[in-house]
């Protein structure tokens, strides 16, 4: 909701000594802990820890992903440590991505991808199965009217012997 300089200077204004609720009233903030939520990630994260205005969720890589896992388990560090180290406003995201790894649901992001079809493509691939299913049809008959020749042949040699 808040733009990064206005979080910047409200959290100025609060280092400064200024009293939270005139800060909030300046700015228009109605959470009491905002403020204080601001200068938490800030101390913790640094200034990546402010939200930008609008932004929606990040997306990391599956690199940047299993990067941040294997530096935890390598140097035996704690969730808020890592989550300090590579910028992640919240550690609970990476216990979340361990979670994921271990049950086989982190994919790369190659993996990830989804090609979303538009409806022609998918009319096309409809398409594609009807020929193919009536392909399968003429082969069984032309198999069937082939073992009916071959057995018409085998019956007239008979009775010509």
């Amino acid at each position: 909701m808040f733009s990064k300089e206005v979080q910047i200077e409200a959290v100025t204004m609060y280092l400064q000594g200024i009293p939270p609720y005139k800060i909030r009233k300046k700015f228009g903030i109605k959470g009491t802990d905002t403020i204080r939520n601001w200068v938490t990630n800030i101390k913790e994260i640094g200034i990546h820890g402010l939200n930008n205005a609008g932004q929606s969720k990040t997306n990391y890589q599956y690199s940047f992903k299993t990067k941040g896992i294997k530096w935890r388990l390598e140097h035996k560090a704690s969730l808020p440590v890592t989550a300090k180290k590579f910028h992640i406003r919240t550690p609970s995201t990476i216990w979340q991505w361990e979670r994921a790894l271990e049950s086989g649901r982190l994919k790369s992001d190659k993996q990830r991808r989804k090609k979303i079809m538009t409806k022609q493509e998918d009319n096309k691939i409809k398409k594609l199965e009807e020929e193919n299913e009536l392909l399968r049809i003429k082969v069984a008959y032309l198999e069937k009217l082939e073992a009916l020749a071959q057995e018409k042949k085998k019956l007239q040699t008979k009775t010509k012997r």
